[in-house]
């Protein structure tokens, strides 16, 4: 039986969850807060995270990137009224395996459920994309690698690489960097966004290219 930690503060759609998984041969345990949430994925080892977006206490999408910054690999879902593509890049940017928006069929969740539990997840996290020059880059944890030894990049820099990298050859505008790598409560900076490439040119050169007056491409 597997063990779902479920993150949904809308108490009757959490108790609909939590009902039918149970009886399709799953173990739940509900909360409503971000704080609890976290607590509990910290303690406990989940099959899976089932987590809404907009809680109490805080971010779904903060919450999960915060448990992947502590190397917690544990299969996420998102669940959201948010349907808008620049929501959905953030929550695969902060590390989610399944994004199902609201409102949904539970029948479908039991199927992304059991899916993601099936799924070879040890395969799923040691996938590392070989960037030449002895560079390397996990996409999943969002490390890059010299020779083998992690890099020290800053959390923002480390997922402009992977939204580069997701976008290889194709031409990102500052605005849809910005809404991908910078958070709701969060002013975004042009020079910051600067010195963020700046750093990232340090190991990868020319890959990075500006496109005057546009954004930047990773070619």
């Amino acid at each position: 039986m597997s063990k779902i930690l479920v993150l949904e503060d809308e108490s009757m759609l959490n108790e609909m969850i939590c009902e039918y998984l149970n009886a399709n041969h799953h173990e739940t345990t509900s909360v409503k807060s971000y704080e609890k949430a976290l607590n509990l994925a910290y303690e406990n080892d989940f099959d899976l995270w089932i987590f809404d977006v907009k809680v109490i206490g805080g971010n779904g999408f903060e919450l999960l990137e915060e448990l992947r910054n502590a190397n917690k690999l544990t299969p996420c879902i998102f669940t959201t009224s948010l349907n808008d593509i620049k929501d959905l890049n953030k929550g695969f940017l902060s590390g989610c395996d399944d994004y199902l928006k609201k409102p949904f069929e539970l029948a479908e969740l039991l199927l992304r459920v059991n899916n993601l539990i099936k799924r070879n997840y040890a395969h799923k996290t040691n996938q590392i994309e070989d960037l030449g020059d002895n560079l390397s880059f996990d996409i999943y944890k969002k490390t890059l690698y010299k020779n083998g030894k992690a890099v020290n990049l800053s959390n923002k820099e480390s997922r402009l690489l992977a939204l580069f990298l997701q976008n290889k050859n194709c031409v990102l505008t500052r605005e849809e960097i910005y809404s991908s790598i910078w958070d709701y409560d969060e002013i975004p900076s042009e020079l910051s966004l600067r010195v963020y490439i700046r750093n990232l040119r340090k190991y990868l050169g020319k890959k990075i290219v500006s496109r005057p007056k546009v954004g930047y491409i990773y070619a």
